[in-house]
This record gives structure tokens, C-alpha cells and sequence, in this order.
């Protein structure tokens, strides 16, 4: 027998957690004699209750959505799921409980199955963490949500905490929220629960839940701390670096990472992620570059991603180029700045020469250097001039003939 018991228990659950469009339908066992009844489903607690008309010291419970199977906690006929074995509810889920009583078996079912129409629950939902402490949750509205639809987002850390509503909605252009932004996220280590309510006039609106392991969504922050210092005689590059920052791992996990180093030379135009199957991974926070050429510039970026640990298994972001090395246009660029020395120097030199020109004596400017009197010099003058005037005062001389006579030896 099958009897509909509508939300038995959302009465209770409305101040707790946002109404969920949903019919529980209750199902006895083939038993008619069976002392399960009165299933109780509160969705956002994932707690399930039920009344006994016999005293049994052993029940179990559990879940199933599709094809998986979630076993409950049992104490005093209530039934729970912890957080970290929970699955999403939105398109419908069984619950059952099983009893022994006397060698005889019992069990009752509930089925839980979400009301609305269908396409109007949000679209394409997910989540990302950046830069250590932020995250953003984004969505499309359901393909066939009316234009007046309005999503809620709430989540829970835990099913014995309450929820909490989005701090900060982001909107589109109809006015719809369409993400919701976080600060300062903490207990990234955690599972948690989100789910999307939504509400229209026109029609009811399916939810959407799903429960996310935070660090599994985290945007890894690129390295720190990238040096590398290069040996032009050996012809290799040392690259090192430090993890990054995570809140929720210590500063000396390096073995908790891997880490992909794109070293290429700066004329090369592609795109890191274009290649980045053949670049190399390593384990280290160090990297040896082989067959570095110093007549080249090269650029260099690293990202990790975990390689163990609690730790997202998808690759940060690239750190910022780092360029090392020399130009090939190393000469070229040294001629075209000495070329635009030489040209900038002569405008100047014959800017200065034609104000000094007009404003200034150049025998103020360059004025000879005093040389000392050389009395030796005016003394041979003078004599020269007394000896010409003497020379010129004598009276003119006679001249007489001489005879020569010339002696021979006689031997």
C-alpha cells in the first residue's frame, strides 16, 4: 500500500533550511504486519525518522540515488548521513529502513521526489577558490525558468550546523542572480553542501544541491620565489622556487606538490597551455636548464598542482614571465644607442657654440698666457743694431796690391 504524506515533516524544517518543492511517498513492506511507519524525511539535515510498534534492537538505513548506495547511522529509530557520504538529492532519492524482529524481516521505504518543472533548476553550476581565501560560485538560469525566476544560494559546512544564504549575489542583465561571491573562505579541507532554491509567479522552481571537497576546486597560486641563475661556461640554468601559499597546508610541504616549467626562448610566440603535454614535470622545488645559450633571451614560468596530500589535482596559474639571458640584437642595440648619442651630442655642441657666439668674447674666453721677459733676446738686439751702426760708421778701406813670394826647399 501506498499512501502520499506530502512534506510531513517541512513544517518543522521551513526555519531551518529554504522550502524544497518536494512529495515524500511512503511504501510498506509486502508485510502487512510491519512495525515500520511513519517515515520522516528532513532534506536539508538528510535525517530520517520513523515510529515502531515494536521494540527491535537493530535497524539500518540507507540512501539511494541511481545507482549508488549510502549507508545511514542509526540511534533511537532516527537516521543519519554524515556529510563526507552524502550524495545530492535534486532528482529524487529512496530511503529505506530495514528491522529483525523475531526472525522475521521488516522494512519500509520513503521516496523522496523533487516537484517543479523541469529545465528550470540552475544550469552549469560550479565552484572556484583563488588566491587562497576567495571563491566564486556561478550558474545559468534553467532553459526553461520564467523571466520573474529569483535563485537563492545556500550552504552548510556540516548537517548538524545551519545554513547559510550567499553573502554578495551577482546579477544579470534581467536582475537574476547568476554567482555569488565569497571572502575570506575558511575549512578548505572540508566537503560542503550548496544548494540552489529558486521561486517564481508563474511556476514552481526545482532545486539544485551538490556537495564540493573545497580543496578539490582550488585555483592554485603560481610558485614563489622564482631565481635562476645562469653559468655561461657550463651552459646550464639553476631555476628554484618555493610552494605556494595554501591556508590550509603548512610552508614546508613541498612534497605535497608537482610542479610544470615552460622555459622557451622570448622570440618563440605560443602559448604555454598550448604545449603543455610536452613540457616537463618534476617533484623538486629545482630544475636544471641544459644547453643555455648566452647569446639568447629565454622567459620562464611554473605552476603546480598537487601531487599528494589534501590538494587540488588541477594545475594553478603560470607565474609571471621571468626573462634571463641576453638578445640575439645584443650588438644592434648597442650601435643604435650610440648612434642616438652621437646624434643628440652634435645639436647640442652647436646650440652651446652659437650661444657663446653671441654672448660671450672668446678673448675673454681664451685669453693668452703671459709669458716671461727674455732680457738675452732685447741684449742681442741691441748689440746687432750698434754693431750694424758701427759697421756702417767705418771709413772705407784701401786697398794695396800684394806680392807673393814663394819659397822652395832645396834638398
Amino acid at each position: 500500500m501506498a499512501a502520499t504524506l506530502g512534506l510531513i515533516s517541512m513544517g518543522f524544517c521551513i526555519m531551518l533550511f529554504p522550502t524544497l518543492h518536494a512529495d515524500i511517498v511512503y511504501t510498506e513492506s509486502k508485510s502487512s504486519s510491519s512495525p515500520i511507519a511513519n517515515l520522516t524525511l528532513n532534506p536539508g539535515k538528510l535525517k530520517l525518522t520513523w515510529d515502531s510498534s515494536v521494540t527491535v534492537t537493530e535497524y539500518n538505513c540507507s540512501m539511494h540515488v541511481g545507482e549508488r548506495v549510502k549507508k545511514g547511522k542509526v540511534y533511537n529509530k532516527t537516521c543519519t548521513f554524515r556529510m563526507n557520504s552524502a550524495v545530492p538529492i535534486h532528482k529524487g532519492a529512496l530511503f529505506q529502513v530495514e528491522a529483525m524482529d523475531n526472525h522475521i524481516s521488516y522494512s519500509a521505504k520513503a521516496r523522496f521526489i523533487p516537484q517543479g518543472m523541469n529545465g528550470t533548476s540552475v544550469e552549469n553550476f560550479s565552484c572556484v577558490i583563488y588566491n587562497i581565501s576567495f571563491m566564486n560560485c556561478t550558474w545559468t538560469a534553467g532553459r526553461n525558468a520564467p523571466e520573474d525566476t529569483r535563485y537563492f544560494l545556500f550552504f552548510q559546512y556540516s548537517k548538524e550546523e545551519d545554513e547559510q544564504e550567499c553573502p554578495h549575489y551577482i546579477r544579470d542583465a534581467l536582475g537574476r542572480p547568476i554567482a555569488c561571491s565569497f571572502q575570506d573562505v575558511t575549512d578548505i579541507k572540508e566537503r560542503v553542501y550548496f544548494l540552489v532554491n529558486g521561486s517564481s509567479n508563474e511556476s514552481e522552481i526545482q532545486f539544485y544541491d551538490v556537495y564540493i571537497t573545497l580543496y578539490e576546486i582550488e585555483k592554485l597560486t603560481p610558485p614563489l620565489n622564482i631565481t635562476v641563475n645562469c653559468s655561461e661556461d657550463q651552459g646550464v640554468c639553476i631555476v628554484r622556487w618555493k610552494q605556494p601559499q595554501l591556508s590550509h597546508v603548512k610552508s614546508d610541504a613541498d612534497q605535497c606538490f608537482e610542479y610544470q616549467i615552460d622555459i622557451r626562448n622570448k622570440k618563440t610566440n605560443a602559448n604555454p597551455k598550448e604545449s603543455s603535454s610536452e613540457l616537463p614535470t618534476i617533484k623538486r622545488t629545482s630544475y636544471t636548464f641544459q644547453n643555455y645559450n648566452v647569446k639568447k633571451k629565454y622567459t620562464l614560468q611554473i605552476r603546480a598542482k598537487g601531487g599528494a596530500c589534501r590538494i587540488s589535482q588541477n594545475w594553478g596559474e603560470w607565474s609571471e614571465p621571468i626573462e634571463f639571458g641576453n638578445p640575439d640584437d645584443a650588438v644592434l642595440t648597442t650601435m643604435i644607442v650610440s648612434l642616438l648619442i652621437a646624434f643628440g651630442t652634435i645639436p647640442v655642441a652647436l646650440v652651446i657654440f652659437f650661444l657663446c657666439k653671441r654672448y660671450c668674447s672668446l678673448k675673454k674666453m681664451f685669453s693668452p698666457v703671459p709669458q716671461p721677459k727674455n732680457k738675452f733676446h732685447e741684449l742681442f738686439q741691441i748689440s746687432d743694431k750698434n754693431i750694424q751702426r758701427e759697421w756702417m760708421d767705418l771709413p772705407p778701406t784701401k786697398y794695396e796690391t800684394e806680392e807673393i813670394t814663394t819659397v822652395e826647399e832645396i834638398k
